[in-house]
């Protein structure tokens, strides 16, 4: 059996075996720490909110779309609860789908300069 260091966390893992990670002030780690609780609790939201669908697509957007991307779920919720007229919402769904075009076609135009610019050397 591996020697317990010295100054490790007092409670067990869950497997029975004991924890080797560096204990706090109560003599337990961060993981198993009473007075720790709240935090770790909130870790875990955080977590599961930054590992959620909505957040990795928010960052696989440009950052310049965020605002558009925010308003446009605004407006969605408010043409749902009956506080936005639909045909405005309507008009900013297309407003934003032509941005989301203008943007899309300097991209691609950055792009093949970039290649052009490559193959010249």
């Amino acid at each position: 059996m591996a020697s317990i260091p010295k100054h490790a966390c007092a409670a067990p893992r869950k497997d029975g075996r004991p924890c080797a990670a560096p204990p706090l002030a109560d003599g337990r780690c961060f993981a198993h720490s009473p007075s720790t609780a709240a935090d770790r609790a909130e870790a875990r939201r955080r977590g599961g909110r930054n590992r959620s669908n909505a957040a990795r697509l928010r960052g696989l957007m440009p950052p310049c779309l965020a605002p558009v991307f925010d308003r446009l779920e605004t407006a969605l919720a408010g043409t749902h609860a009956g506080e936005l007229d639909p045909r405005q919402a309507q008009a900013m769904a297309s407003l934003a789908r032509a941005l989301v075009a203008v943007l899309t076609a300097g991209e691609l135009e950055e792009r093949v300069r970039r290649l052009e610019g490559g193959q010249e050397r």
